[in-house]
């Protein structure tokens, strides 16, 4: 992920980063043309008759390098805690594909979907899926900061107000009460998404 516009910042406290979710790199690949990124993001997110519902701690992990000489991306994984809403708990997570090379201010594109839990669902209802996800394509709104030079840490702002909330799915019998109660599928601009989020850099030639 690029930064587009690196300036120091008031010292800040900061999250605590965990690289245990860093992947392996491609067969091959020079690790010292690679490095793992660590995202933790904080702020908000509104999806169909959904009140705003709070994100904290929202940890990302991919990859970034180079590979054949082009430039090559691999997923880790994305862990958010649980929200509770209406019955249920609410849980953002990965939907199969994410881009994270910065163009700009626009920030790559992630596929997410919703988990919903409750006693009564089935145990892998979700809104959107792997084959109809969230496609969220966030805008950075705040220019990135320095805010450790040891470790280095950034930060950074971005919102997508113009995503789109597929249906339920795999949620068996109830799947038309749940979207009624989440008010999905929701069409573009009826959600939002916002969030601060701060980056901790580690390269695979590290030892």
């Amino acid at each position: 992920m690029s930064a587009a516009m690196v300036v120091p910042a008031a010292a800040d406290p900061l999250p605590a980063f965990d690289f245990s979710d860093c992947p392996t790199i491609p067969a091959g690949a020079d690790p010292a043309q690679w490095r793992c990124e660590v995202l933790i993001s904080h702020g908000s997110v509104k999806i169909g008759r959904l009140p705003e519902l709070e994100i904290s701690g929202m940890r990302t992990t991919f990859a970034e390098g180079r590979r054949s000489g082009e430039y090559a991306q691999v997923f880790g994984a994305l862990r958010a805690e649980p929200v509770r809403v209406r019955g249920s708990w609410v849980r953002l997570e990965y939907a199969g594909f994410a881009d994270f090379l910065s163009v700009g201010d626009r920030l790559g594109e992630q596929h997410l979907k919703l988990s919903v839990r409750a006693p009564w669902l089935p145990r892998h209802c979700t809104i959107g899926s792997d084959e109809d996800p969230i496609v969220v394509k966030p805008v950075r709104t705040a220019r990135t900061e320095v805010v450790s030079q040891e470790p280095l840490v950034l930060r950074f702002s971005m919102r997508d107000n113009e995503f789109a909330v597929p249906g339920a799915d795999q949620c068996g019998p109830l799947s038309r009460v749940i979207e009624r109660r989440f008010g999905v599928p929701a069409a573009a601009g009826a959600n939002g998404l916002e969030l601060t989020t701060f980056v901790s850099i580690r390269g695979y030639a590290t030892p």
